[in-house]
Formats: structure tokens, C-alpha cells, sequence
């Protein structure tokens, strides 16, 4: 039995789905005119897919999502919210959505330099200890952030009052965020020498160029950390090694480009960094369940392997 949302989001949830309306949004992040700022609507449930999540929060209006991340599953519901600290590979997919109350989700860009400048202003009690290892948490959202993100909506046919408001808006999310419920993983992704924050700045390195080979030995002395105590970090908070993270990537962005279908298997084996097509083949039917020639986008999804805001 689907939940019903707050009544107090009510008007939220039909701002949202009428501008996902007119805009043509469905299953996959829509980015709104807000900068960081995107929504997704879903008149069904979706299958699970993998993707991966950059650092956001996300307010969901209606309906259920659930995602798997190593061997946690975290389900949230209509007035709850997801807070994803780091870039992250995991399956998701939409559990409770239907054409009379389909899901509905804003999502936010965590900024780490406004955090980082807003931890600095504010006193927070110190992170707690079981916050070091965690990644992602969802929970009931705080009042405040659900007036802040219904405002910051808003704006979205404003642009004028946008461009002098939204920052601000955001900047009041970030605090909220900051001394929320599960503020302690936010606060750690704040504080420049935490083992969170430096795992954050290499996974940064490995995205910026994600068909580059990997040295871990060069990541773990940019991080400031032995090898094997980066090793340790990097999976603690990713769930996988480095190797292993860099390689989901390429596969991600391998099955974007084989949805998009104007490349041949071996020109997308090389786009993402593989020497071997025949390697590349086999890795990714051994992560899809299809090889790249076969594979063809779900009609649920519009195949986004990178989300900002879900």
C-alpha cells in the first residue's frame, strides 16, 4: 500500500509533477533552472540499475525509492530524505509510484566549499564516532529543510529574484544540513583533515579522468595517507577498492554511450579506458547481465549513470 505524503508538502508535490509535466521529466534527474537543483518523477516503479551518486540530498515528496549500497539497503519514503556524503556506486530503483501518485523527488548538489566555510561559522557538537563510516543515511526531514527546499522550488520561474535568492537558500540548506539528525557524515565531509574529506578529494582525482591509469600509490600520497591505511578508507567509505571503483565508472559511462548507440563495441571499450574489447565485453556482461551489443535502455529510464540530484 502506497504511503501518502504530508499534507503539508501537498502543494510541493503538485508544483513538482507540473513542472515535470511541462518540462517532459520522468524517471531519470531532471535538472531544474536552479543550479544544483534537480527533480525526478516517476509514474512507475523502475527496475534496479546501478549508478553512481555524487554528493547530494534528496527530498522525496512521494512514493519510495530503495537503494543497495555493499550490504546495506536503505529504504525512504514520502517525507523522508537521503544524504549521500560522497560519490558513491550503488542500485537503486523507485518502489512505489503509480500515474495517480507518482513519485516525486527534489534533489540537491552538496556544496563541500560552503560547507566547509559554514562549519567554520557555526559551533556543531564533534562528529560522532560511527560517522566516519558511513556514506549514506536517510531519515525524516527536518522541517526547516522542507520550507528551505519548497522555497528554493519556487524560484524556479523566477529568475530574476533566482539569481539574488537561490544562493542564499541554498546556504540556509547547508546549515540545516550541517546540524541535522545525520549531520555528523556532512560535518566530517566538512572538516578539510578527515579521513572523509580526503577520500572525497581523491575520488574527485579518479573522476576527472576515470580512462587515465590508475596509481593508487599517487592517490594515497595526495590523500596524506600510507597506502594501505588509504586503501582501507577508500573502501570503508565506497565499498569497493579503488581499482574496482574506477572500473564501475567506466562501465557506467561505457552503458551511457551504448544507450546512446552511435558507437561500435570497440570504440566504447576504448572511449572509457580499456585496452581490450574483449576484456571490456566481458566485464561488462559480467556487471549488466547483457553484453554491450545486445544491451538496449529500459523504456522506464532514461539512462543518467551519474546522479546529482535523485
Amino acid at each position: 500500500m502506497q504511503k501518502e505524503a504530508p499534507n503539508d508538502i501537498a502543494p510541493l508535490i503538485t508544483a513538482v509533477t507540473d513542472y515535470a509535466d511541462r518540462e517532459g521529466a520522468g524517471a531519470a534527474p531532471w535538472p531544474t533552472t536552479i543550479d544544483g537543483l534537480n527533480l525526478v518523477r516517476s509514474r512507475q516503479p523502475t527496475i534496479l540499475e546501478p549508478c553512481c551518486y555524487q554528493p547530494i540530498f534528496c527530498l522525496v515528496l512521494q512514493g519510495a525509492k530503495k537503494a543497495c549500497f555493499g550490504d546495506a539497503v536503505v529504504t525512504f519514503n514520502a517525507g523522508q530524505s537521503l544524504i549521500v556524503s560522497h560519490d558513491v556506486v550503488l542500485n537503486s530503483r523507485i518502489v512505489e509510484a503509480s500515474p495517480a501518485a507518482p513519485y516525486a523527488a527534489l534533489a540537491l548538489a552538496l556544496d563541500t566549499g560552503l560547507l566547509r566555510e559554514l562549519a567554520r561559522e557555526i559551533r556543531t557538537d564533534a562528529p560522532s564516532p560511527d560517522g566516519s563510516g558511513r556514506t549514506i543515511a536517510a531519515g525524516r526531514t527536518p522541517p526547516e529543510i522542507e520550507n528551505a527546499m519548497a522555497r528554493l522550488f519556487a524560484l524556479t520561474d523566477k529568475p530574476e529574484a533566482a539569481a539574488i535568492l537561490a544562493p542564499l537558500i541554498k546556504r540556509e540548506i547547508h546549515y540545516w544540513l550541517l546540524t541535522a539528525e545525520h549531520g555528523s557524515m556532512v560535518r566530517l565531509l566538512a572538516r578539510s583533515e578527515s579521513h572523509a574529506s580526503r577520500i572525497a578529494e581523491a575520488i574527485a582525482l579518479i573522476r576527472r579522468d576515470i580512462t587515465a591509469p590508475l596509481k593508487v600509490a599517487a592517490l594515497a600520497d595526495a590523500a596524506g595517507m600510507s597506502p594501505s591505511s588509504f586503501h582501507a578508507h577508500f573502501k570503508a567509505i565506497t565499498q569497493m577498492a579503488p581499482l574496482q571503483f574506477q572500473k564501475q565508472l567506466r562501465l557506467l559511462e561505457a552503458r551511457r554511450l551504448v544507450y546512446g548507440g552511435t558507437l561500435s563495441v570497440s570504440e566504447t571499450a576504448f572511449a572509457v579506458g580499456y585496452e581490450s574489447p574483449t576484456q571490456f565485453s566481458r566485464d561488462y556482461s559480467r556487471r549488466f547481465g547483457v553484453s554491450p551489443s545486445r544491451d538496449v535502455a529500459p523504456t522506464t529510464l532514461t539512462t543518467p549513470t551519474t546522479i546529482a540530484a535523485e
